[in-house]
Protein backbone atom coordinates (compact mmCIF):
# COMPACT_ATOMS: atom_id res chain seq x y z
CA UNK A 1 0.00 0.00 0.00
CA UNK A 2 1.18 3.54 -0.72
CA UNK A 3 2.87 5.03 2.34
CA UNK A 4 2.55 8.66 3.37
CA UNK A 5 6.27 9.39 3.69
CA UNK A 6 9.51 8.46 1.97
CA UNK A 7 10.86 5.16 3.28
CA UNK A 8 14.04 3.28 2.46
CA UNK A 9 14.05 -0.24 3.83
CA UNK A 10 17.22 -2.32 3.32
CA UNK A 11 17.92 -5.91 4.23
CA UNK A 12 20.02 -6.40 7.37
CA UNK A 13 23.69 -6.83 6.66
CA UNK A 14 23.72 -4.99 3.34
CA UNK A 15 26.25 -2.21 2.95
CA UNK A 16 24.39 1.09 3.01
CA UNK A 17 26.77 3.23 0.98
CA UNK A 18 26.43 1.89 -2.53
CA UNK A 19 23.82 -0.87 -2.43
CA UNK A 20 21.34 1.19 -4.44
CA UNK A 21 21.88 4.65 -5.85
CA UNK A 22 19.93 6.79 -8.24
CA UNK A 23 21.79 7.72 -11.44
CA UNK A 24 20.89 9.72 -14.57
CA UNK A 25 18.81 7.63 -16.96
CA UNK A 26 20.90 8.75 -19.93
CA UNK A 27 24.08 7.52 -18.22
CA UNK A 28 22.78 3.97 -18.59
CA UNK A 29 21.26 4.53 -22.00
CA UNK A 30 24.65 5.68 -23.34
CA UNK A 31 26.23 2.22 -22.85
CA UNK A 32 25.16 -1.19 -24.27
CA UNK A 33 21.76 -2.24 -22.93
CA UNK A 34 18.36 -3.67 -23.76
CA UNK A 35 15.30 -1.46 -23.80
CA UNK A 36 11.61 -2.36 -23.95
CA UNK A 37 9.64 0.35 -25.73
CA UNK A 38 6.42 -1.55 -26.55
CA UNK A 39 6.76 -0.15 -30.07
CA UNK A 40 6.64 -3.61 -31.64
CA UNK A 41 2.86 -3.13 -31.48
CA UNK A 42 0.93 -0.76 -33.76
CA UNK A 43 0.27 2.72 -32.27
CA UNK A 44 -3.37 2.35 -31.23
CA UNK A 45 -5.12 5.13 -29.32
CA UNK A 46 -6.65 4.47 -25.89
CA UNK A 47 -8.00 2.20 -24.63
CA UNK A 48 -5.31 0.50 -26.69
CA UNK A 49 -4.53 -3.20 -26.95
CA UNK A 50 -5.68 -5.13 -23.90
CA UNK A 51 -3.45 -7.82 -22.39
CA UNK A 52 -4.99 -10.39 -20.09
CA UNK A 53 -1.67 -12.24 -19.90
CA UNK A 54 1.91 -11.27 -19.18
CA UNK A 55 4.19 -9.35 -21.56
CA UNK A 56 7.38 -11.15 -22.46
CA UNK A 57 10.53 -9.51 -23.86
CA UNK A 58 14.06 -11.00 -23.93
CA UNK A 59 15.11 -11.26 -20.27
CA UNK A 60 11.99 -9.43 -18.99
CA UNK A 61 8.43 -10.36 -17.97
CA UNK A 62 5.65 -7.92 -16.99
CA UNK A 63 2.20 -8.41 -15.44
CA UNK A 64 -0.01 -7.08 -12.64
CA UNK A 65 1.75 -8.49 -9.55
CA UNK A 66 4.15 -11.13 -8.29
CA UNK A 67 3.08 -14.68 -7.51
CA UNK A 68 2.11 -14.90 -3.84
CA UNK A 69 0.91 -11.29 -3.59
CA UNK A 70 -2.74 -10.50 -3.07
CA UNK A 71 -4.57 -7.55 -4.57
CA UNK A 72 -6.72 -5.07 -2.65
CA UNK A 73 -8.28 -1.73 -3.58
CA UNK A 74 -7.69 1.80 -2.34
CA UNK A 75 -10.83 3.92 -2.77
CA UNK A 76 -10.06 7.64 -2.51
CA UNK A 77 -11.70 10.95 -3.33
CA UNK A 78 -9.61 11.10 -6.51
CA UNK A 79 -9.88 7.52 -7.77
CA UNK A 80 -9.75 3.80 -7.15
CA UNK A 81 -6.36 2.11 -7.20
CA UNK A 82 -4.76 -1.31 -6.93
CA UNK A 83 -2.89 -2.08 -3.71
CA UNK A 84 -0.56 -5.06 -3.45
CA UNK A 85 -0.82 -7.15 -0.32
CA UNK A 86 1.68 -9.61 1.14
CA UNK A 87 5.08 -10.85 0.05
CA UNK A 88 5.83 -12.78 -3.15
CA UNK A 89 7.11 -16.31 -3.26
CA UNK A 90 10.57 -17.30 -4.44
CA UNK A 91 11.75 -17.11 -7.09
CA UNK A 92 9.73 -14.01 -8.07
CA UNK A 93 7.33 -14.57 -10.99
CA UNK A 94 4.76 -12.23 -12.52
CA UNK A 95 1.10 -13.16 -12.74
CA UNK A 96 -1.63 -11.28 -14.62
CA UNK A 97 -4.73 -9.72 -13.17
CA UNK A 98 -8.30 -10.67 -13.99
CA UNK A 99 -9.61 -10.06 -17.50
CA UNK A 100 -9.70 -6.35 -18.32
CA UNK A 101 -7.72 -5.44 -15.20
CA UNK A 102 -4.17 -6.42 -16.11
CA UNK A 103 -2.70 -3.79 -18.47
CA UNK A 104 -3.15 -2.21 -21.85
CA UNK A 105 -0.63 -0.83 -24.35
CA UNK A 106 -1.55 2.28 -26.32
CA UNK A 107 -0.02 5.29 -28.00
CA UNK A 108 0.72 7.87 -25.33
CA UNK A 109 0.85 11.56 -26.23
CA UNK A 110 3.21 12.39 -23.37
CA UNK A 111 5.83 9.90 -24.54
CA UNK A 112 5.04 10.29 -28.23
CA UNK A 113 5.13 6.50 -28.55
CA UNK A 114 3.51 3.37 -27.19
CA UNK A 115 3.41 2.94 -23.43
CA UNK A 116 2.01 0.50 -20.88
CA UNK A 117 -1.00 1.51 -18.77
CA UNK A 118 -1.55 -0.67 -15.65
CA UNK A 119 -5.29 -1.24 -15.28
CA UNK A 120 -6.91 -0.47 -11.93
CA UNK A 121 -10.20 -1.55 -10.32
CA UNK A 122 -12.37 0.34 -12.84
CA UNK A 123 -10.76 -1.70 -15.60
CA UNK A 124 -10.16 -1.25 -19.31
CA UNK A 125 -13.51 0.31 -20.20
CA UNK A 126 -13.16 3.44 -18.05
CA UNK A 127 -10.64 6.24 -18.57
CA UNK A 128 -10.26 6.33 -14.78
CA UNK A 129 -9.19 2.69 -14.84
CA UNK A 130 -6.25 3.09 -17.21
CA UNK A 131 -3.11 3.86 -15.23
CA UNK A 132 -4.50 3.25 -11.73
CA UNK A 133 -3.31 -0.34 -11.50
CA UNK A 134 -0.24 -2.06 -10.10
CA UNK A 135 2.50 -3.50 -12.29
CA UNK A 136 5.36 -5.94 -11.71
CA UNK A 137 8.53 -6.76 -13.67
CA UNK A 138 10.82 -9.74 -13.27
CA UNK A 139 14.26 -10.05 -14.85
CA UNK A 140 15.66 -13.40 -15.99
CA UNK A 141 19.00 -12.39 -14.46
CA UNK A 142 19.54 -10.05 -11.48
CA UNK A 143 20.09 -6.47 -12.61
CA UNK A 144 22.80 -4.21 -11.23
CA UNK A 145 21.74 -1.22 -13.34
CA UNK A 146 18.31 -0.50 -14.82
CA UNK A 147 15.81 2.28 -15.42
CA UNK A 148 12.40 3.25 -16.73
CA UNK A 149 10.39 6.30 -17.71
CA UNK A 150 7.11 7.09 -15.98
CA UNK A 151 4.41 9.61 -16.87
CA UNK A 152 1.86 10.93 -14.40
CA UNK A 153 -0.18 14.09 -15.09
CA UNK A 154 0.13 16.24 -18.20
CA UNK A 155 1.32 19.87 -17.95
CA UNK A 156 -1.51 22.06 -16.65
CA UNK A 157 -0.90 25.78 -17.31
CA UNK A 158 -4.50 26.68 -16.41
CA UNK A 159 -4.41 24.84 -13.08
CA UNK A 160 -7.51 22.75 -13.83
CA UNK A 161 -6.11 19.26 -13.27
CA UNK A 162 -5.65 17.64 -9.85
CA UNK A 163 -2.13 17.62 -8.45
CA UNK A 164 -0.02 14.51 -9.07
CA UNK A 165 0.39 12.31 -6.05
CA UNK A 166 2.77 9.38 -5.52
CA UNK A 167 4.02 5.99 -6.66
CA UNK A 168 5.48 3.28 -4.48
CA UNK A 169 8.34 1.24 -5.95
CA UNK A 170 9.72 -1.94 -4.37
CA UNK A 171 12.82 -3.86 -5.49
CA UNK A 172 13.22 -7.58 -4.71
CA UNK A 173 16.16 -9.97 -4.83
CA UNK A 174 16.24 -13.48 -6.36
CA UNK A 175 14.75 -14.90 -3.16
CA UNK A 176 11.82 -12.45 -3.39
CA UNK A 177 13.04 -10.52 -0.35
CA UNK A 178 12.48 -6.73 -0.45
CA UNK A 179 15.74 -4.87 -0.99
CA UNK A 180 14.39 -1.31 -1.01
CA UNK A 181 10.93 0.23 -0.75
CA UNK A 182 10.36 3.91 -1.41
CA UNK A 183 7.61 6.36 -2.24
CA UNK A 184 8.22 8.61 -5.23
CA UNK A 185 6.42 11.98 -5.30
CA UNK A 186 5.13 12.42 -8.85
CA UNK A 187 5.32 15.50 -11.02
CA UNK A 188 3.77 16.50 -14.31
CA UNK A 189 5.13 15.01 -17.51
CA UNK A 190 7.75 12.30 -18.00
CA UNK A 191 10.00 11.26 -15.11
CA UNK A 192 13.15 9.34 -16.09
CA UNK A 193 14.37 7.02 -13.35
CA UNK A 194 17.51 4.86 -13.17
CA UNK A 195 19.53 3.08 -10.51
CA UNK A 196 22.76 1.20 -9.98
CA UNK A 197 22.80 -1.50 -7.33
CA UNK A 198 25.49 -3.54 -5.64
CA UNK A 199 22.82 -6.13 -4.87
CA UNK A 200 21.11 -7.81 -7.83
CA UNK A 201 17.49 -6.78 -8.42
CA UNK A 202 15.33 -9.63 -9.70
CA UNK A 203 11.88 -8.00 -9.55
CA UNK A 204 10.18 -4.61 -9.27
CA UNK A 205 6.63 -3.67 -8.30
CA UNK A 206 4.99 -0.27 -8.80
CA UNK A 207 1.73 1.02 -7.30
CA UNK A 208 0.35 4.55 -7.51
CA UNK A 209 -2.32 6.92 -6.25
CA UNK A 210 -2.09 9.48 -9.05
CA UNK A 211 -5.51 10.92 -10.00
CA UNK A 212 -4.76 10.55 -13.72
CA UNK A 213 -2.97 7.23 -13.36
CA UNK A 214 0.50 6.43 -14.66
CA UNK A 215 2.00 5.08 -17.85
CA UNK A 216 5.37 3.35 -18.19
CA UNK A 217 7.77 3.21 -21.12
CA UNK A 218 11.40 2.61 -22.10
CA UNK A 219 12.35 -0.02 -19.51
CA UNK A 220 16.14 -0.13 -19.67
CA UNK A 221 18.00 -3.21 -18.43
CA UNK A 222 20.89 -5.61 -19.11
CA UNK A 223 23.31 -2.68 -19.00
CA UNK A 224 26.80 -3.97 -19.83
CA UNK A 225 29.07 -1.21 -18.55
CA UNK A 226 28.89 -1.05 -14.77
CA UNK A 227 32.09 0.88 -14.11
CA UNK A 228 32.09 4.07 -12.11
Amino acid sequence: MIRTALALLCLPGLAAANELRKVPYDSLKSVPHRIETFDSLPPVTEPGINFDHHWRAPGLSIAERLLGQGLAEIDTDYGRFDALDGLPGAPPRVIPGTSGQNFTIAHHAGFGSNALFPLGPVGLAGADGRGEGSIAFTFDDPQFAFGLRLHAEYPDPLGQRPMPRAAEIVFYDVNARPITDFVLPLGRGVISLAWRSGYGVAAVTIENTDPGGIAIDDILYEVEDLSG
